[in-house]
């Protein structure tokens, strides 16, 4: 890899000391603006300076005619125009000096064919100059420790107006602008972010570049990746094969069905693989692949908050009979075993039932709830599986309702978790009150307890854990 093509050269899209604007905007809404108004809410700490011929300042801040006027050649540069404008500001980036370019403008490989020659013309420039150059049609970066957001949505109006972006160790990879859009909220509440790329059309910059960068970022420990198509797949893979030995990736694959591939053509201008050749070459080298966003965020949880089991042996408690068999089938079809539970811990559980009842596994535990009350019933049966040797994680289903009056339900299991550090537990809270399992799934992860709404999710996201571990244990 050539010196401008190093790690090294990607820092400049996450910290950079000084940031250019070139179509910023007085006009709130205009993405020349949101971005000026992201870092300012932020608090980046670099400089910025907005390029616009037409304004003397926007949001406080002295606005420059030209890119050469600024004060000094900024490190990173978004360029936010029109697409026939793009090329002559990109040279304008090259005469100033300026290191790393996001373009963010859209119109060119995914549009059309004009658009595709305007692109390539783009990349070779880009190759000459020994400049990095993310997009074209990217919707820019984040970095939650460098106060740092280059994406072109409202945070304080639209995404995230109550907050700020949460430090996090999961870095998104995405040909999406998904990831620092419409998920944002989502993922800064429930996983946390530490960085996020949005590559675009991948002109320069592609998935193996981020990927390394993020192998290397110590405040990344998690990667989940969104791909429509994979560049290089023989550096990709070996790539991974290296991080996955340190941090999981997780990889949502897209543009697997012709209808797909067509779609993906016109989104991004990339050209679908054989999904089965991917399918066997990700599962080779440890990637965790999944099948939807909703899966991306379930994996990416439970990696958060989870510790890696032992094995498959899932012990599963329930409130109803009917769900211990859909829990069963998640199982199956997820490759997890039910835990086969020891004469010792069927006694331990049989304390909290009426006599006439037999346990079996999975536990239904409603008959002992009716009998015992929610609390007991739960405390015992979860630490009895627990103690068992032969019990790898445990999956606990319950409703969102108040099932304690003056108690939330997460501080019942503070004590077990502390006492099982090693042994996932995955919090299943269906149906029932949104407030009350959104109240529940914080506190639950407040302790390093992954949180779902469904079984079926937790179950997956459980096998993902057990997949990743048996990577680690039988890889070379």
């Amino acid at each position: 890899m050539s010196n401008h093509r190093n790690t090294d050269s990607l820092r400049p899209f996450f910290e950079p000391g000084s940031v250019a604007v070139i179509g910023a905007s007085r006009t709130p809404g205009k993405g020349g603006y949101n971005i000026i108004e992201n870092l300012l809410r932020l608090g980046y700490p670099g400089k910025i300076y907005p390029v616009n011929p037409r304004a003397k300042r926007i949001l406080g801040l002295a606005a420059y005619p030209e890119l050469k006027n600024t004060p000094e050649p900024p490190e990173l540069a978004l360029i936010v125009l029109p697409p026939s404008l793009v090329l002559k500001s990109l040279e304008e980036c090259v005469a100033r000096g300026v290191r790393a370019v996001i373009i963010e403008s859209a119109g060119f490989g995914e549009m059309d064919e004009p658009g595709a020659r305007l692109e390539k013309r783009i990349a070779r420039m880009a190759e000459r100059a020994g400049i990095r150059v993310m997009g074209p049609n990217s919707v820019g970066t984040i970095n939650s420790d460098g106060h740092f957001d280059t994406s072109l949505g409202r945070l304080n109006r639209l995404f995230l107006p109550k907050g700020d972006i949460r430090q996090g160790t999961v870095g998104f990879i995405g040909q999406t602008g998904l990831f620092t859009g419409v998920y944002l909220p989502l993922v800064n509440s429930e996983i946390g972010i530490s960085k996020i790329a949005c590559l675009g059309n991948k002109c320069d910059v592609d998935e193996s570049d981020m990927l390394e960068y993020f192998g290397e970022d110590p405040r990344t420990k998690i990667i989940a990746m969104y791909l429509e198509s994979i560049k290089d797949g023989q550096r990709f893979l070996g790539l991974s094969r290296r991080i996955v030995r340190e941090k999981p990736i997780i990889v949502l694959k897209s543009a697997v069905t012709e209808g797909g591939a067509r779609a993906s053509g016109t989104h991004t201008g990339s050209i679908a693989g054989e999904d089965r050749v991917y399918d066997a070459a990700f599962r080779q080298s440890g990637i965790i692949r999944v099948g939807s966003f909703e899966q991306l965020w379930d994996v990416a949880r439970a990696f958060v908050y989870a510790p890696l089991p032992r094995g498959n042996r899932v012990a599963i408690i329930n409130l109803a009979g009917s769900g211990c068999v859909t829990a069963v089938d998640a199982c199956v079809r997820s490759g997890l075993r039910i835990a086969e539970l020891t004469p010792a811990t069927r006694a331990k559980i049989k304390t909290v039932y009426p006599d006439w009842w037999r346990v079996r596994s999975p536990v239904d535990v409603w008959t002992a709830v009716e009998a015992s009350g929610f609390e007991a019933t739960y405390t015992t049966v979860i630490r009895a599986v627990l103690e068992d040797g032969g019990v790898d994680a445990v999956v606990v289903i319950m409703a969102a309702v108040d099932w304690v009056p003056g108690k939330d339900v997460p501080t019942l299991f503070t004590d077990i978790k502390k006492d099982f550090p090693h042994k996932p537990i995955m919090a299943v809270s269906p149906l029932g009150d949104r407030k009350i399992y959104l109240r529940m799934c914080q506190g639950f992860q407040e302790m390093g307890i992954p949180s779902y709404t469904s079984d079926e999710s937790a179950i997956v996201s459980l096998a993902a854990l057990c997949r990743y571990q048996q990577y680690l244990l039988h890889a070379d």
